[in-house]
């Protein structure tokens, strides 16, 4: 058993407050950070921060002035493993921690993670296969990098998430179209626009759990996206079976991003392309993924996720079981922009066979724009089957008997 864990702010959705729990289990002491504990009021495990099981401190998370007294003044009682599963506050952690001399994930790989562009050029700098890129500081730029890269071509913000910023263009004319929103967005982020190459085929994501830098793939997920020129995230089930050429791929591409990386233990979250060339590395994200695929992956694995998380984070071997069922989240989305009011249909979407929850996470009021990435989502669900096909063929069904009721007024 580990003596100390520390673990800064954690995810607000997806994971939660569940990685902390399951740190009580492996640890003699735990220490949550957070800038505020009402950021976890929705949170089903929100009353671990006050059972005394959990040692809580407010502080703010996104100071890394604040992080290092405080990290300075835990290792007063002895070395601790630090964790920060939340992309938000790990360049401040990470900082810190350097500056202390404390193990964790090196400043610069989390930079890595965050700037797709500086990204790219890692990659492409030791032939891990990615899409070609290229920063376009103004739209004539762009459409010089689109020629040059041949379209169609996908503009994106360098830094971002949730797909906020990223669509596809055509031709010459849907890159004038889309380059202003996507400075914005960039803008926004502190971040550039990139012009990238459009990968073609399927995208999956890699669930994965290093220990020294070796990683134990839990499984592929899937990706159902969206209509172009937008790549919303519509659909997703777990475990998707490749081809043992493609598993091997991308477990040896895997492999490839942790010595990148510097990524020794802890949990990742690799999304791939899946293109006639092979598959193509698009994003690493140094967490477990978000939203239901955790829960997901628990019920397919009939395991604990999370105590293996902990156990990857403190570099345990991980011992996964293989797969008994399947699992598949369908997001909710609002296609066209309104003042939500609530949703209808919860009746018949919860007779479908397999559904574990449908949670909705907007609230009446809230104003949702047209769809085009995930700030037009108004919730998820989630259902089990004997198989990705059953699962994912639930969840759809599930979700076609709901619909956003919006204020008309």
């Amino acid at each position: 058993m580990a003596d100390h864990i520390v673990i800064v702010e954690a995810l607000t959705s997806g994971t939660g407050l569940r990685v902390v729990e399951a740190a009580t289990r492996k640890a003699a002491r735990v220490t949550f950070v957070t800038r505020d504990k009402a950021r976890y009021i929705n949170d089903p495990l929100r009353d671990l921060l006050e059972s005394g099981r959990v040692e809580t401190y407010i502080s703010e998370t996104r100071s890394v002035e604040e992080l290092t007294v405080l990290f300075e003044a835990l290792g007063t009682d002895g070395a601790f493993t630090l964790i920060a599963p939340n992309e938000q506050y790990l360049l401040p952690a990470a900082t810190a921690a350097e500056k202390l001399g404390i193990p964790f994930l090196p400043t610069a790989s989390v930079r890595l993670t965050q700037d797709k562009h500086a990204f790219r050029r890692a990659c492409e700098a030791e032939d891990i296969p990615a899409p070609r890129s290229t920063a376009a500081a103004d739209v004539e730029a762009a459409v010089a990098a689109a020629e040059a890269t041949g379209y169609p071509v996908v503009l994106k913000p360098s830094i971002g998430t949730g797909s906020y910023g990223v669509v596809s263009a055509a031709d010459e004319e849907e890159v004038r179209w889309h380059f202003t929103e996507v400075l914005a967005e960039s803008d926004g982020q502190g971040g550039v626009p990139l012009v990238e190459e459009f990968l073609i085929g399927p995208v999956v994501s890699a669930e994965v759990l290093y220990t020294g830098g070796v990683p134990h793939v839990l499984g592929i997920s899937d990706r159902i996206m969206s209509e172009l020129p937008y790549f919303m995230e519509l659909a997703i089930r777990f475990p998707v079976d490749l081809s043992a050429d493609a598993h091997e791929r991308i477990e040896r591409i895997c492999a490839d991003l942790a010595r990148l990386m510097a990524y020794e233990n802890g949990p990742a979250h690799i999304e791939f392309a899946l293109t006639a060339d092979g598959p193509k590395v698009v994003e690493f994200n140094p967490r477990f993924a978000g939203r239901n695929v955790s829960t997901m992956v628990s019920a397919a694995l009939d395991w604990n996720v999370f105590d293996g998380v902990i156990a990857s984070y403190l570099g345990e071997p991980v011992d996964a079981p293989e797969p008994v069922g399947a699992a598949a989240e369908q997001a909710l989305y609002a296609k066209r922009g309104g003042r939500f009011e609530g949703v209808a249909g919860r009746e018949l979407a919860q007779r479908v066979p397999g559904l574990r929850d449908i949670h909705i996470t907007a609230r009446a009021g809230d104003e949702l724009p047209d769809a085009k990435d995930q700030r037009s989502e108004y919730g998820t669900l989630w259902c089990t089957g004997a198989t990705a096909d059953e699962a994912g063929i639930r969840a759809a069904s599930a979700a076609g008997y709901l619909r956003p009721v919006f204020d008309e007024r």
